[in-house]
C-alpha cells in the first residue's frame, strides 16, 4: 500500500511542471518562535507567493498568529491573515480572522494521521459584508525507508457558512489534495510536490481544477 503511494506521489511530482504552463507555483514560508515566557505558547508568521506560470506574482499573503499547545497531540491557535490578489482592474484585497484547532488523530501501518480545523471570517475592502467558512483537513505522513524524508498526503475541504455580496457562497467552495516529499535540514524542514485545486464554480461559472506546484520552507526559532 504505501510503495503505491509512494508511487503515486512522484509520479504526481513530476508532471507538475508541464501542468504550469495553465496552472501556479505556489511558495511558503512558516517562522515559528517558542515564547520565552510559556513554552506553550509559539508565535507564528506564515507567508505565501503564489506565481502565474509567465513568472508573474499572482497573490501574496500574510498570516501571523499564535498557537497555544494544550498537550502533546491538540494545539489550538488564531490570527489575520492578509491577500492581495492580481486581477484585470483593481487587486482584489481581503482580510480574514482565524481560529484552528490542530489534532493527532492515530497511527497505522506505519502512518501518522492528524487533523486541522480552521473557521474564517473574511471581508474585502470593497465590501464589508463578513463572509464565514470551514476548512477541515486530514494529513497523512510515512517516512521513506533508508532515507531521513517523509512522504507527505493531505485533503482540505474548504466550506462556505453563509453567502456575501462579493463572493463567499455557502457550501462546497474548495477541495486541495496535496502529495509532497518532506525532509528538514537542521532546524529547516522543507517540502516540495504537487497540489490539485478543485473550485465549485457558481452564477453559472465553470467548476475549476487546477494543478499547482508547491514548495514549502518552514523555520523554528
Amino acid at each position: 500500500m504505501f510503495r503505491k503511494l509512494l508511487i503515486a506521489t512522484v509520479a504526481a511530482a513530476a508532471i507538475a511542471p508541464f501542468a504550469i504552463a495553465e496552472n501556479q507555483v505556489w511558495t511558503s514560508l512558516e517562522l515559528k518562535k517558542k515564547s520565552e515566557i510559556n513554552s506553550k505558547f509559539e508565535y507564528t508568521l506564515n507567508s505565501e507567493v503564489r506565481f502565474d506560470p509567465d513568472g508573474d506574482t499572482e497573490t501574496i499573503v500574510l498570516r501571523p498568529g499564535v498557537g497555544y499547545k494544550v498537550n502533546d497531540t491538540l494545539k489550538l491557535s488564531g490570527g489575520y491573515r492578509f491577500s492581495s490578489t492580481r486581477r484585470s482592474g483593481d487587486d482584489t484585497i481581503e482580510h480574514r480572522i482565524w481560529q484552528q484547532a490542530g489534532y493527532d488523530l492515530f497511527e497505522a501501518g506505519g502512518f501518522e494521521v492528524a487533523g486541522r480545523t480552521r473557521l474564517e471570517q473574511r471581508w474585502r475592502e470593497t465590501n464589508n459584508d463578513l463572509g464565514w467558512r470551514i476548512r477541515q483537513q486530514i494529513s497523512l505522513e510515512h517516512p521513506i525507508e533508508g532515507t531521513k524524508l517523509k512522504i507527505g498526503l493531505s485533503d482540505e475541504a474548504i466550506f462556505g457558512l453563509n453567502d456575501t455580496a462579493w463572493g463567499n457562497f455557502e457550501g462546497l467552495q474548495e477541495n486541495r489534495a496535496k502529495a509532497v516529499v518532506k525532509g528538514k535540514v537542521g532546524r529547516v524542514g522543507w517540502e516540495a510536490g504537487y497540489l490539485n485545486q478543485y473550485k465549485n464554480g457558481i452564477n453559472g461559472r465553470d467548476d475549476e481544477t487546477n494543478h499547482h506546484i508547491v514548495i514549502g520552507l518552514s523555520a523554528g526559532f
